[in-house]
């Protein structure tokens, strides 16, 4: 660790070539939390829509527990054909390799975004870096196997290329950013398409581009975006059940049980967000406490940045069932506010790099220890409880109805463990002899609790308890 802590120190000097190199160590360290932790939170849910897809021959409608699922396809997609080239039992390596390239891929593209809009190379690197070092970014859902990595570099692709396309008046980056919004449709949600329009008519106030947005192609272009969720939700056989769960999710994200729950979100979401964006977030304020020179405050890309990302964080910020993972596709323009902000100024761009090396460094220690320790000593063993129902179920009828993250982690495993048969389902809802991975304290009548875990019970029902 000291021989680290030396090298880093030598990078922390402000030049491109150790912007890149510090990047390179952060992009790094997902490789070292692609298979050192079992399924952590929702994580399962995706690898096990996936397998249940490939099973049954399901293209284009997701599946779990044998029910149609309400998201898009693609990252299932992504993550079936790499399941197939390094196998099945890596699922979930797979699943969080994608999400890790697509967090470093974001970062890519802030970098040469940064580059193209401020037309300085120094600046490519290091916004790169800005962003691939978020806290949240590096240390949790950047490499997580949820669909929320992929989303945020499909929508941030959008955004980029639709703000290039206004300044530029380049009507192929519209249709790039179109490709790209209609691909984080189909990875997740529909919020897609806010996010995009209220980038390129922020750019268009800006810039005085409401002519070039509203020209004859531009309309095209934009129609055909809005034809993509229109002919996904004809084509898919759930295609109304997908519609209406996207419309529904987000009007749930909306409600609170109470004022408190409003006033709680008001106050503690921006503390939150704060956090997850440490250490540079942390180092803006230090520079605006010391009243540090703002050369950039003027700068009218840098204005734009402000008022999309501001705009785009105000319906999470209100929202008392938002999530800070939800925020994901605006981190790269927050890095591309932040990193132009501190360059200029070299005491603030030295401090910058040096706690962004020592992130860097905190990430391989918790990726090498911290985290596995952790889920060793206080998360449920999921491995153990799939092994221990098989040997309990012996071959017997199992089904499952828990969809809680343990739930859904310990199906996953046991879909795997029980290769060529089928995955787990629902139980009919006329089962008279079988097993069932319930909720902890659900016990229907007629059935009776055959063990109990953390997050789990294994119900039973029939002459199979005797």
């Amino acid at each position: 660790m000291l021989v680290a802590l030396r090298v880093l120190n030598r990078m922390t000097t402000t030049n491109t070539r150790n912007y890149w190199l510090l990047f390179a160590l952060a992009a790094a360290s997902f490789a070292f939390t692609l298979s050192n932790v079992q399924y952590t939170g929702e994580e399962a849910v995706y690898p096990l829509m996936s397998y249940e897809m490939w099973y049954h021959g399901h293209i284009l409608t997701p599946v779990m527990y044998g029910q149609d699922y309400w998201r898009p396809p693609l990252d299932n997609w992504l993550i079936t054909v790499l399941s197939m080239l390094i196998g099945w039992s890596h699922m979930l390596v797979a699943a969080r390799l994608i999400a890790a390239l697509a967090t470093v891929g974001s970062g890519l593209l802030v970098g040469w975004f940064a580059g193209r809009i401020w037309k300085e190379k120094g600046l490519v690197a290091f916004a790169a870096l800005v962003y691939i070092t978020l806290g949240d970014v590096l240390f949790y859902d950047g490499w997580l196997a949820y669909s929320d990595p992929l989303f945020a570099f499909f929508c941030l692709a959008a955004m980029l290329l639709g703000w290039l396309a206004v300044v530029e008046r380049r009507v192929a980056f519209f249709a790039i950013a179109v490709l790209a919004l209609s691909c984080a449709f189909l990875t997740k949600a529909l919020t897609a398409y806010v996010f995009y329009g209220v980038t390129v008519f922020v750019v268009a106030y800006q810039t005085r581009g409401w002519r070039f947005l509203f020209s004859w192609p531009s309309w095209v272009i934009h129609l055909m975006a809005l034809v993509v969720p229109i002919l996904w939700y004809a084509m898919a056989s759930a295609g109304g059940t997908m519609a209406h769960g996207m419309f529904d999710d987000i009007i749930d994200k909306l409600q609170g049980q109470g004022v408190l729950d409003y006033l709680h979100q008001f106050f503690v979401f921006p503390l939150q967000t704060l956090a997850q964006l440490l250490p540079v977030g942390g180092v803006v304020i230090y520079a605006v406490l010391r009243r540090y020179p703002r050369s950039r405050m003027k700068d009218p890309q840098l204005r734009t940045a402000l008022w999309i990302a501001g705009v785009n964080y105000l319906p999470y910020w209100l929202s008392p069932q938002s999530g800070i993972r939800y925020l994901m596709p605006i981190y790269g323009i927050v890095a591309l506010m932040l990193a132009a902000w501190i360059i200029d100024t070299e005491e603030t761009r030295r401090l910058a790099v040096k706690w962004m090396a020592a992130a860097i460094i905190l990430k391989y220690v918790f990726a090498l220890w911290a985290f596995p320790l952790y889920t060793e000593r206080f998360r449920p063993h999921i491995g153990t409880i799939a092994r221990d129902i098989l040997m309990q179920t012996r071959g017997a009828p199992l089904y499952v109805t828990n969809a809680a993250w343990v739930g859904i982690s310990v199906t996953a495993d046991i879909d795997l463990a029980i290769r060529p048969h089928p995955p787990l389902v629902m139980p009919p809802s006329n089962l008279t002899n079988g097993f069932v991975i319930s909720y902890p304290g659900e016990v229907p009548q007629g059935y009776t609790v055959a063990s109990r875990y953390h997050g789990v019970w294994l119900l039973c029902r029939g002459t199979i308890c005797e």
